[in-house]
């Protein structure tokens, strides 16, 4: 992860950065400051760039902290082409991650309430998807796959080509590992019955309403207990108290990765 942030870094700096290159050897004092209030993620990816680029740094904070707009998260001390280099590249880490952060923070709260994790998708922006990840964590969420082989996942075009949840699941039970689980997207009664008779671990109720969630649990509840329950589809920040319903396991949402709103952080030259 350090290496691709490294490599971004001398991406943006190109040959030279002609700009700062006349200040080459000359010490430099820094800040960072969070301009928004947020719940921090990132710190410990930056702090391996300052090693890098031989940049001291202190600070008091630690990713998942929340902290108050007006901050000083960071003093730097360094070569002045350094820490103008990696200016840009830091800064926007630190706010694409403490933006996921702090979404899921506020989520996860109001989820935790009710017993309920939620959970980011893999509908993450291209190339930063770890990051998003990670800063998932430091909002005290959850991921549902860092990757495809993690778990095994039959979905809409999975049953489309086996013909059928019940084909997918024998075919797949097979060859997975053994410490994977088995979970079905299932978009109505009749596929969510169909399941409760196979060795599935996780259901998902893709875009069921809150009227039909309810319902379902019960189903569930009544034939497996040990079914992890789960739902999606639709659920954001905006209608989730609807979906906070008592024997709902895990709530994931696309959108807690696949729309960011940055958190600003700025950096000032003090000496």
């Amino acid at each position: 992860m350090v290496e691709k942030i490294i490599e971004w870094i001398r991406k943006d700096e190109g040959l030279v950065d002609f700009s700062a290159y006349p200040l080459k050897g000359k010490v430099a004092k820094s800040i960072i400051i969070l301009k928004d209030s947020a719940v921090l993620s990132g710190l410990e990816l930056v702090k391996e760039v300052f090693r890098r680029f031989n940049i001291e740094f202190e600070t008091s904070y630690k990713d998942g902290m929340y902290v108050d707009e007006n901050s000083i998260i960071f003093t730097l001390r360094g070569d002045a082409y350094n820490l103008l280099v990696i200016e840009r590249s830091v800064l926007n880490l630190l706010s694409l991650m403490s933006g996921v952060a702090t979404k899921v923070a506020k989520l996860s709260k109001k989820a935790k309430e009710y017993n309920i994790i939620i959970a980011a998708t893999r509908k993450t922006i291209p190339f930063v998807g770890d990051l998003q990840k990670i800063a998932v964590l430091h909002g005290g969420g959850n991921t549902h796959r860092l990757n495809l082989s993690d778990t095994v996942m039959i979905k809409d075009n999975h049953k489309k080509i086996y013909k059928g949840i019940r084909n997918a699941v024998e075919a797949v039970k097979v060859i997975k590992p053994f410490t994977s689980k088995i979970e079905v997207e299932v978009e109505d009664f009749e596929e969510l019955k169909e399941c409760l008779d196979l060795e599935v671990n996780i259901i998902m109720l893709d875009n069921f309403s809150p009227e039909d969630i309810k319902e379902a649990i019960k189903i569930i509840k009544e034939k497996r207990k040990d079914i992890i329950i789960e739902i999606s589809g639709g659920i954001n920040e905006k209608n989730l108290d609807k979906y906070l319903i008592k024997g709902v396991d895990i709530i994931s949402i696309g959108k807690l990765t696949s729309e960011v709103q940055y958190v600003d952080f700025s950096m000032e030259v003090i000496d």
